[in-house]
């Protein structure tokens, strides 16, 4: 009962409901979704443009291995931890309001990610991105859902899904066609005008929901959370520069474990928490969510890894280098578009299992490249890998939601993109920190009779070896970079094959873990 005959206040759900969504839909619907759709796009893209860009960065700003991995992490941690609070923060200050703020955030970080001259601003504003990216998706994915009636939802979903997810192999291919024709702050500025137009778009043609308040903010949580993460990445990422058994590396590691338990503690008590531990009592939610950040560890790891390797090993241009990894977006496309009718035959765990085993064979195969490899071995490496993630992450995110309670959906979709968005910080951090282990400990061996700065320069990264050779004498040139490129692919054979045997074994536990039954032909799961 509402005290003084107050109407009690309606709940995200019930808005979601309510008579003007479903019985009044915007007649403009379908061009908000295309608003929506672009502003997403850019957001994923986002998180793997940068990828390409890399070696240009790390000459450019003299960046470490380490540095480069943090640069790509940055902008995906902050993704995931900032999450999921940016459904709440729609739910109590408008979606639409929360998308044009986020949207604001995202391109002046943009603006700043072009004008930054050290390593350590373009890593902070890349984490600036992040912050507007994780208020972008669940803001855009809300108004998705009050602009269309019920019976339109399940195909705006799904459109709005793919873009999601076909915007992470697209970011390679842009990025390596702006770095042929620009430089690398390139990758960036083409943000601008894309929020720009959203933004205006946005205004004119989206409706205000009007804010509905709500149990207020979970900001211990939303802290613990991050902090736990970042710290437990800077351990792994640092790990191979520190030493794995320095007090650094250790501490970090340590810290990282006492913030994330302390998080899920906090989470039993908080008022409003910012995830329900109910979730974690879904035995699908919790191995569904597990097999698509997988797919997502083993999607932006194989790029970190493949981008260096064509450049720095090969010697691709970044535009060959970004067109190199179309086979991964073609066939990622193509089969999240069979991953359907073929779940209706073999079930859904499935196709998520025989996804697994092919990003696995994927990654072994990428195990037999050498620094002679021509581009038949690495475009067959990527279709495995497309054809697996492709069946894997539209099926695992729809059984990780199954049987999760209508009263937790909407934390149950925050929660499973907070899961994927760090699974693919996890990637780069574990596979590019396996690489930068092997590398930086065979190029030390290697140039042992060569001056000390050299062979320190050179351990720094595979992007660093030119450099390197311009302060040795002609004759030590060719033999300088070839014992680089040499460790550095040892170190990728070693980083695939723990990649490969980590999508094996998820095969097996997830297809002995998720229950019996079709999703597809609407079976109950048992």
């Amino acid at each position: 009962m509402s005290e003084k005959g107050q109407k009690p206040k309606e709940t995200s759900q019930e808005r979601t409901d309510a008579p003007e969504a479903a019985d009044r839909p915007n007649p403009q619907r379908w061009w908000v979704l295309a608003v929506l759709c672009l502003v997403v796009t850019v957001v994923e893209v986002d998180a793997t443009v940068v990828n390409v860009a890399l070696p240009s960065i790390a000459a450019d700003l003299n960046a470490t291995s380490s540095d480069l991995a943090w640069i790509s992490d940055a902008y995906i941690l902050t993704f995931a931890a900032c999450m999921l609070i940016g459904g709440r923060l729609g739910d109590q200050y408008g979606h639409k309001r929360l998308l044009q703020v986020s949207l604001l955030i995202f391109g002046v970080a943009s603006l700043l990610c072009v004008l930054a001259t050290t390593t350590g601003q373009l890593l902070a504003w890349r984490a600036l991105l992040g912050l507007g990216g994780a208020g972008i998706l669940p803001a855009s994915l809300a108004l998705v859902t009050v602009s269309f009636p019920k019976e339109e939802r399940p195909k705006a979903f799904g459109i709005w899904s793919a873009m999601t997810v076909l915007g992470l192999p697209l970011g390679p291919v842009l990025g390596g066609w702006l770095l042929n024709h620009f430089w690398w702050g390139s990758v960036f500025l083409i943000n601008i005008p894309l929020v720009l137009i959203t933004m205006i778009s946005a205004q004119l043609l989206i409706k205000r929901q009007p804010a509905a308040g709500g149990r207020g903010l979970d900001v211990p949580g939303v802290l613990l959370s991050a902090l736990g993460t970042g710290t437990l990445l800077f351990a792994i990422i640092e790990g191979p520069r520190l030493g794995w058994a320095s007090p650094g590396t250790i501490v970090s590691a340590v810290a990282g474990v006492v913030l994330l338990s302390a998080f899920l503690a906090w989470q039993r008590t908080a008022a409003a928490p910012v995830l329900d531990l109910g979730l974690l009592r879904v035995r699908t939610f919790v191995v569904g969510s597990m097999a698509a950040a997988l797919s997502f560890f083993v999607f932006t790891g194989i790029m970190f890894v493949l981008t260096q390797y064509l450049q720095g090993v090969l010697g691709y241009t970044p535009l060959n280098a970004g067109l190199g990894l179309v086979p991964l977006a073609l066939l990622f496309t193509l089969a999240s578009l069979v991953a359907g009718p073929m779940a209706t035959k073999i079930g859904s765990r499935g196709v998520i299992a025989v996804g697994l085993i092919l990003i696995g064979a994927g990654m072994f195969i990428l195990a037999a490249a050498d620094t002679l490899t021509t581009y038949p071995l690495v475009g067959a490496s990527l279709s495995f890998t497309g054809l697996g993630a492709g069946l894997t992450v539209g099926q695992a995110i729809a059984t990780s939601l199954s049987q999760v309670p209508p009263a937790l959906a909407g934390v149950g979709s925050a929660a499973g993109n907070s899961a994927r968005q760090i699974g693919g910080a996890l990637g780069v951090a574990v596979l590019g920190s396996v690489l930068a282990s092997v590398y930086a400990n065979n190029v030390l061996a290697g140039l042992g009779g060569y001056p000390a700065n050299v062979a320190e320069l050179s351990s720094e990264s595979v992007n660093a070896l030119t450099q390197a050779a311009a302060m040795v004498g002609p004759a030590e040139v060719e033999r300088l970079l070839e014992i680089g490129r040499t460790a550095f692919v040892d170190g990728m054979h070693v980083s695939m094959i723990v990649g490969g045997l980590l999508a094996v074994l998820s095969a097996v536990v997830v297809f002995a873990s998720l229950p019996k039954g079709n999703l597809a032909r609407g079976e109950e799961l048992v």
